[in-house]
This record gives C-alpha cells, sequence and structure tokens, in this order.
C-alpha cells in the first residue's frame, strides 16, 4: 500500500518576520503553528528567545546561589576550606555554562527531534527532521516558561537559604511535605500546568502538521515526555536539600 504524504502547507511562512510573529501560535493555536514547523529558518527565533531567557534568569539566580550556598549547612566529613574551594570551582562552572545555552539548547532540540523522527517513521509519519526540529523549538517556550515563573516565585520570596527552595514547586510536589525523597519529589514536580500544556500543545501542532488523529501524534511523542521525566529524575541525584 502506498504511504500517503500530507502536503506541505501552501500558506506557510517564508520570511523570518513572519516566524517570529507565528512563535505566539505555538503558546494557544495548533492550526496557526503548523504551517511554520515546514519553514527553512523558523527554529532561529525560538532558539533565540530560549537561550536569551535562559541566561538572563542564570545570571539573576547566581547571587542568590551563592547567598544559599554561603550559608547553606556544609556536608558532613568535608572540611571547610575543601567546600568553599568547591562552592567557588561549582560557581565558576555555572557561570561559564551560561555562555552556551544557546549550543546546550540545539543539542537538546536535535535530540529530542532524533527521537520524534524515529517514532514517526515506526509509525509511517514521513516527518522530516528540519519539521521535527522547528516543531520542539516552538513548543519549547511554553517549558521557558516553567523556568521564568520558577524564577519570580524565588525572587518573590526574598530570604532564601536552602537548595530546595531554589527549586520552587510548580507542579504536584507541591503536595509533599518537606524533605521528602528528593527522586519522588523530582517525579512529581514534572507533572505541571507547563509540561501538561507543553504536551497538549506538541501533540496537536504535530496531529495537525502531519494530517494524523491525536491518538497517533500522542503515541509519537509519549517518548519525549518519558525522556523528560527521565533526565529530571536523573538529576536529582546532584540536587541538596
Amino acid at each position: 500500500m502506498a504511504t500517503l504524504v500530507p502536503e506541505m502547507p501552501a500558506d506557510r511562512p517564508e520570511s523570518l518576520g513572519g516566524d517570529l510573529a507565528g512563535m505566539g501560535s505555538f503558546f494557544v493555536d495548533p492550526a496557526g503553528a503548523a504551517p511554520h514547523i515546514f519553514s527553512k529558518w523558523f527554529w532561529i527565533g525560538p532558539l533565540l528567545v530560549f537561550s536569551i531567557v535562559s541566561i538572563v534568569a542564570s545570571y539573576m539566580m547566581m547571587p542568590i546561589v551563592r547567598h544559599v550556598a554561603e550559608v547553606a549547612p556544609i556536608p558532613a566529613n568535608v572540611p571547610a576550606e575543601q567546600y568553599q574551594k568547591q562552592m567557588e570551582m561549582g560557581l565558576k562552572f555555572q557561570g561559564i555554562l551560561v555562555y552556551f545555552a544557546p549550543v546546550i539548547a540545539a543539542i537538546l532540540f536535535a535530540i529530542q527531534a532524533a527521537i520524534l523522527l524515529g517514532t514517526s517513521a515506526v509509525m509511517s509519519v514521513p516527518a522530516k527532521f528540519r519539521s521535527l526540529f522547528n516543531l520542539v523549538a516552538g513548543c519549547s517556550l511554553i517549558q521557558l516558561l516553567a523556568s521564568i515563573a520558577g524564577l519570580i516565585i524565588v525572587k518573590a520570596k526574598g530570604d532564601v537559604s536552602t537548595f530546595a527552595e531554589l527549586r520552587p514547586a510548580l507542579g504536584l510536589d507541591i503536595f509533599l511535605p518537606e524533605g521528602s525523597n528528593k527522586f519522588l519529589t523530582a517525579f512529581l514536580g514534572y507533572f505541571s500546568v507547563f509540561e501538561i500544556w507543553w504536551l497538549v500543545m506538541i501533540v496537536l501542532i504535530y496531529g495537525v502538521a502531519f494530517r494524523v488523529s491525536k491518538g497517533k501524534a500522542f503515541a509519537a511523542v509519549v517518548p519525549l515526555m518519558l525522556l523528560n521525566i527521565i533526565l529530571r529524575v536523573a538529576t536529582a541525584v546532584f540536587a541538596r536539600q
């Protein structure tokens, strides 16, 4: 049986200005967002926005992170001088890493697009890597809102004195008592309004763009959701209470 290849939207934007203006549709308008994923250079706008906001947010958090590191209890069996050196090295590394935000974001988008390409191939959806890269880049703007919300909450607290306070509850972890298992906290923390919003929009945009059912689109996107959950839980290994 011949594979039906969805036609590329005839009204897809061809200008960078049109792509920039279309980024807002990835928040609420799947039909409006779908044509943009077929645009050659759409990914530039989301990548720039994601990188700039990430860099600014990181710089705004650095003084708070330094304060917490200075007032937090020194881990057991770690000499004060050694802890001070480790803290300074960690903060310096974090400051350097900020400048690589565009590269890190591009790599993450590429990994997600590659996973989507694989699931699309399995389900005989003739998607191309560039279109999927545009899709994950556009939808990443929704996930970026979680970082902004977290920054606002931390700044609003004023005096932050623990590492746990640097990670405000935005998901189901809000119902956990203080001091709960960090892996459970990370897992439940994934299920926030922002991640659900992201999941709904990426599924709907994928379905509209490639003319497949919502169920098929959801099946294609599930591996991305699982990857995000695994990464979130895995990073909890390095989290301090």
